[in-house]
């Protein structure tokens, strides 16, 4: 009988490190890397085999080119691969373009939150969904690109998507190895993906427990993980990733710890996974009502929500800052206007990004963005270069 197949579609950074630590996982498992450039697959797909030789695991690892845009060829693809587990680990905007190509545009992203690339975020994961469900009905899907949010607009569009990565399973493995944790059993957080960063108000902050008590000193706690360099984080959370897509795909045990985005639930929750399956492992006291009303909340960190119908809301700050590039742009949208926001977005992107930067605030270099509360206005830094 063949191991289980795990396919990853993307080669990025958080995309090399999950491959990377699911050629090392201990049980069998078959590893299938794809993107839209052969060369980069094959790479990824030879340095996972090298891994694998180097911890004893034996996986196999292959790759092929993939598409997420064409029509028809992802699933030919999927229809031919069959994997256990799809692994949507590419989007149309890179969190690490900021640091890497600063412009007008990623002023902008500081300034009404990354929250404003959600559509940019759902286009690939929202395709392959489509795909899995027409070609390989058997396939988990899994969303590593800014799951908190993407999951539950593609659940409400209908489409499967089981659980992200990354973000609260970043943060609670970080934690867990600060404590002295063996493992995440004891530990339950919610948190967002807008708590990669501390926001500004301390009662804003992750909520945690550990044996069912509230953890004292957490923001203190989670400092120094906060101040990491980005790329660093992104080898946590693949390790926890990991753990959990083995999981799924039924090979080695029921993994405890936490995911975000679970069944198109909005930010992280504590979790556990098994083979085709994610369930909930809420502290005492805490319903799954008030774990949602929660994230929700803060999802505003982010500068849009998404409730669980798949409306989009826009913050009013957030909102200002891209209203002085797209006059009309929507305060809420849906699902169904997913294209037409995505053509929008892509068009003032092309734009802004010929516009220099302002220069970086010292606070946001290890971050995605400047972390501020967008719920609320900031009228004297809402303007951005090229305005």
């Amino acid at each position: 009988m063949n191991a289980p197949l795990v396919a990853v579609a993307g080669t990025g950074a958080f995309a090399g490190a999950l491959v990377r630590a699911l050629a090392r996982h201990p049980h069998p498992l078959r590893l299938h890397v794809l993107s839209r450039d052969p060369n980069r697959a094959r790479q990824l797909a030879d340095i996972a085999r090298d891994h694998s030789h180097l911890a004893g695991t034996h996986t196999v690892c292959g790759s092929d080119p993939l598409d997420p845009h064409e029509p028809d060829q992802p699933r030919r693809l999927l229809a031919t691969l069959r994997p256990d587990v799809l692994v949507a680990a590419g989007s149309e905007q890179s969190p690490a373009e900021g640091r890497s190509t600063p412009s007008a545009w990623t002023d902008l992203l500081n300034r009404s939150g990354f929250g404003l690339t959600l559509a940019l975020q759902s286009t690939v994961a929202g395709n392959l969904a489509a795909a899995c469900a027409e070609a390989s009905p058997g396939t988990t899907l899994v969303n590593a690109c800014f799951p908190d949010a993407v999951n539950p607009l593609l659940h409400a569009g209908g489409l499967p998507v089981v659980c992200g990565l990354g973000n609260v399973a970043t943060l609670a493995s970080a934690l867990s190895a600060r404590l002295g944790l063996p493992d995440q059993q004891r530990l339950r957080l919610l948190a967002h993906h807008a708590h990669l960063h501390a926001p500004a108000d301390p009662d804003d902050d992750v909520r945690g427990w550990l044996d069912g008590a509230p953890l004292p000193e957490l923001r203190s706690l989670l400092t120094p993980v906060r101040s990491r360099p980005r790329h660093h984080l992104n080898e946590v959370g693949a390790a926890a990733g990991a753990a959990a897509v083995a999981a799924l795909a039924g090979s080695g045990p029921v993994h405890t710890g936490h995911l975000p985005g679970p069944h198109g639930l909005p930010g992280g929750y504590p979790v556990v996974v098994g083979h085709r399956q994610v369930r909930l492992r809420l502290p005492d006291g805490v319903s799954r009502e008030q774990a949602v009303a929660w994230n929700l909340r803060h999802a505003a960190l982010d500068g849009v929500a998404v409730d669980l119908d798949g409306t989009v809301r826009t913050t009013p700050s957030a909102l200002a800052a891209l209203r002085l590039h797209w006059p009309d742009a929507p305060r809420t949208y849906g699902p169904a206007d997913l294209a037409d926001v995505r053509d929008r977005l892509l068009r003032l992107r092309a734009r802004l990004r010929t516009l220099p930067a302002l220069p970086t605030p010292e606070s946001a270099h290890h971050h995605d963005h400047e972390q501020v509360d967008h719920r609320h206005p900031r009228p004297a830094t809402l303007r951005t270069a090229g305005t």
